[in-house]
Parts: C-alpha cells; structure tokens; sequence
C-alpha cells in the first residue's frame, strides 16, 4: 500500500492556517538575533529572504530524492519527514513571498500596527502550494 502524501498535508494545512503569527514570530526573532550580532536590520532580512528562497527550491529537490533513492521506508518514517518537509517548507515560502510585498526598510521602521502582517498572508499562501507538493510527491510514489 503506497503512502497518501496529501491527507497529512491536508491536516498541515489546517494547523498552518491557525499557525502563521507563531511562524512570524519565529522569522522576526531570528531578525532580531541578526541585528543582535551587528547586521543592519534592513540588511537581515535581505539575508532571510536569501536563505529562505534558496531553502524553498532546494527543501522538494531533496525530498523527491529521498522518495526515489529510499523508496521502502515505513509510511511512519514518511509521515514524519512530510511533516518537516511541509513544516520548513511553509516557513521558507512564508519568508520568501513577504519579499514580493515587502522590504526590509519598511519591515523594520514602520510601526502602523500592520508591520509583519504580510507575514501572515504569505503563509496562507504557502498551503495551496504545500497540496501541490503532496500530488506531486503522491504521484512519483506511484511511479516507483
């Protein structure tokens, strides 16, 4: 019996829905921590968005390896590397697309009530695309 990569992505989506502020905060304390050991503030989020972007292609490249290389692993061991799979790469999508609606100067300057709030849209974003990594995923599976 093969196993199906989009009911645990189905339930990720739903918990990722609720999460994005936790995830937010997460990318502005690791900001913070930047700026701590001396980066300029604008400049951090520069470095995030680099990391994150490079992360986001790379995170499924090495998963649908991981699929065809090791394909007989037990579907707990799968379950688990999804749900990490799916954990950083909706964080690494979430930073990467705040960066099309964005930029450091504003993220670190403005202070309308709204700063960061496109944090929590572009997770939102994430999930659809997270679905079309489990299809993806469910039909190389298959193939195997």
């Amino acid at each position: 019996m093969k196993f199906n990569f989009i009911k645990p992505t189905l339930i990720f989506c739903i918990i990722g829905f609720i999460i994005p502020g936790f995830t937010a905060i997460l990318l502005f304390g690791i900001q913070i921590l930047l700026s701590e050991i001396g980066l300029d503030c604008s400049d951090s989020w520069e470095l995030i968005w680099l990391i994150t972007s490079i992360g986001m292609v790379i995170l499924p490249t090495l998963f649908i390896y991981n699929l065809k290389y090791k394909s007989n692993e037990n579907h707990q061991k799968l379950k688990i590397k999804l749900f990490f799979f799916n954990l950083f790469e909706y964080i690494f999508i979430q930073s990467t697309f705040v960066s099309f609606f964005t930029n450091g100067d504003i993220l670190c300057n403005v202070s309308d009530g709204q700063n960061g709030l496109e944090l929590v849209f572009t997770a939102w974003l994430a999930l659809p695309i997270l679905l079309v990594f489990s299809y993806i995923f469910k039909r190389i599976s298959k193939s195997l």
